[in-house]
């Protein structure tokens, strides 16, 4: 092969290489939004008071912590731009309780936290919620502005790193809360299994 050929080669192969970078850079951007840390599903056992906090439910309505005293509440922190993990994690919120019983289901509520307040207005949450045919009945999903929510990510342990706008790299995490307020079961990872939820919760039922 002479130089010329040679030289043809080297050029055709920096050209591909220009045009693929970008999408590498992309699928790699994409890729940090899915977590802030490992992925890997880790259950922990704590006892962390919720602070008092005052956001914005999905109806434009004043939500405070304190109202749920006496449920057991599932808090779950997403972006309704997301592609991929935060659908899949309401998803699987959706089947934490099936099996419970009438008055067991009376007595868990759902949070779900916007972790990217810019863009998650309260009707933007309610269409989101609708999307996933949630019971509203049931399930608040909370906006506020920043420096009012950041406070709550904090206290939970979420960290959250706004790339660009809908893009968001936070904290894969589910918080179980008892009935006094206090957080008791952390679960750290992409989607936490339904089923250890759900024991977990029953657990925080039963006690008085």
């Amino acid at each position: 092969m002479n130089r010329a050929q040679w030289m043809t080669i080297l050029a055709v192969t920096a050209l591909a290489v220009g045009y693929a970078f970008p999408a590498f850079q992309q699928a790699a951007a994409h890729h940090s939004t899915q977590n802030l840390g490992s992925k890997e599903n880790v259950r922990r056992v704590v006892r962390i008071p919720v602070p008092e906090s005052s956001l914005t439910d999905h109806n434009g309505n004043a939500f405070r912590f304190g109202g749920l005293m006496g449920k057991v509440v599932l808090v779950t922190f997403i972006y309704t731009t997301c592609p991929d993990l935060c659908p899949l994690i309401t998803t699987a919120m959706q089947s934490v309780g099936e099996d419970l019983d009438t008055w067991e289901r009376d007595g868990l509520f759902f949070l779900s936290i916007t972790t990217d307040p810019e863009v998650d207005t309260p009707p933007v949450l309610k269409s989101y919620g609708e999307r996933h045919g949630v019971d509203f009945s049931r399930w608040s999903f909370l906006t506020e502005d920043r420096t009012k929510v950041a406070p709550v990510w904090k206290a939970f342990g979420v960290k959250v790193d706004r790339k660009a706008r809908g893009l968001v790299d936070h904290t894969l995490l589910t918080a179980l809360v008892d009935k006094k307020g206090v957080v008791r079961f952390v679960y750290h990872g992409a989607v936490p299994d339904p089923g250890t939820i759900t024991r977990d919760l029953r657990s925080l039922l039963s006690a008085r």
